[in-house]
């Protein structure tokens, strides 16, 4: 086996790039939750992480890509977000829940 053919087999795999940021609607002030909705490759399994709470919600994806589920979580609360595809997991997308009637 040539060097070449032996180091592409030790050659670590790249880790997915982060999902894009959701839109995010909420905290619902009955609920105390927040809808999170975006997209992430198909057939994928996203997850939302309170980092406050440490609360962890999430699904399994279409061929569409597409997510919509609700997390609890209140103003000011941090968020990491990643999916999996397969064995590969991606990167984190962090963002903070925002206050909805602020501008």
């Amino acid at each position: 086996m040539s060097f070449a053919a032996m180091s592409a087999c030790l050659s670590p795999t790249l880790p997915l790039p982060p999902p894009e940021q959701p839109e995010v609607d909420g905290p619902d002030p009955e609920t105390g939750e927040v809808r999170l909705r975006g997209s992430v490759p198909s057939k994928a399994q996203v997850f939302a992480i309170n980092l406050r709470s440490m609360e962890i919600r999430g699904e399994i994806v279409g061929g569409d890509g597409h997510y919509d589920f609700f997390l609890p979580a209140e103003v000011g609360d941090e968020v990491s977000m990643f999916y999996r595809k397969g064995t590969d997991e991606s990167q984190s997308l962090l963002f903070m829940i925002r206050d909805p009637d602020a501008e």
